[in-house]
């Protein structure tokens, strides 16, 4: 597979490519270019979830756990002190960083189900759902940041399909071709789940608000 610093450098280079042409559209403020940046970043991180090494696994939930403690942060930052909100990041990065993180390793396999097509578009509609509701983000701003975790995560699955075609220089075609770029899982009880998942969550997504008829007119097409 890709190594971590391909991954963490292309996930957050499109996030800042991304970010700043919509930008350029009127989409994004400045300051949802940056988060988009750290969203689109930790989508590039979190198919490892379920790697087999240790040292780039706690690498990788680090960086992403630190993402996620930041954004419930900025979340909360007009109605505590400093004190209160520097609790409040160690909390959240400590949950996530030994209990959810931890529970995830635990139950599942390296290049499984974590590694497909369905689960990157899970995450996406996860990441609305809880921008929505839990941090209280308007629909299209929801819509905009699931949008860049599956970006980070489709982006990821392709550069392992890369890497195991030799597009990197390794010899030969690797036998992990086809184990990250799929659709299901060999499993099929993990894989019926996660479309069960899909087909749950979608219908209490928000509303786009517009979004798709804004991004088709938008003035950063063409951006060159």
């Amino acid at each position: 597979m890709a190594g971590f610093r391909v991954h963490f450098v292309t996930a957050a280079g499109m996030g800042g490519v991304v970010g700043t042409t919509l930008l350029q559209g009127g989409i994004l403020e400045p300051q949802g270019v940056v988060i988009g940046f750290f969203l689109a970043t930790l989508g590039g991180l979190l198919p490892d979830v379920d790697a087999d090494n240790s040292a780039l696994l706690g690498t990788g939930m680090t960086m992403a756990a630190l993402i996620v403690s930041f954004l419930v942060m900025f979340r909360y930052s007009d109605h505590h002190t400093v004190v209160e909100l520097l609790g409040l990041w160690l909390a959240c990065y400590l949950l996530f960083k030994w209990v959810v993180f931890g529970i995830v390793t635990r139950l599942t396999i390296h290049r499984g189900l974590f590694h497909s097509l369905p689960a990157a578009v899970l995450a996406g509609f996860l990441t609305i759902m809880v921008l929505h509701h839990l941090f209280g983000w308007a629909n299209r701003l929801s819509w905009l940041g699931g949008g860049f975790v599956l970006l980070g995560y489709v982006l990821h699955l392709l550069l392992d399909e890369m890497a195991s075609l030799n597009v990197f220089g390794i010899q030969g075609v690797r036998h992990s071709l086809g184990s990250a770029f799929k659709w299901r899982s060999p499993d099929l009880i993990p894989t019926l789940g996660v479309y069960l998942a899909l087909f749950l969550v979608f219908p209490m997504l928000p509303d786009p608000a517009g979004l798709w008829e804004d991004l088709a007119v938008s003035r950063a097409w063409p951006i060159f």
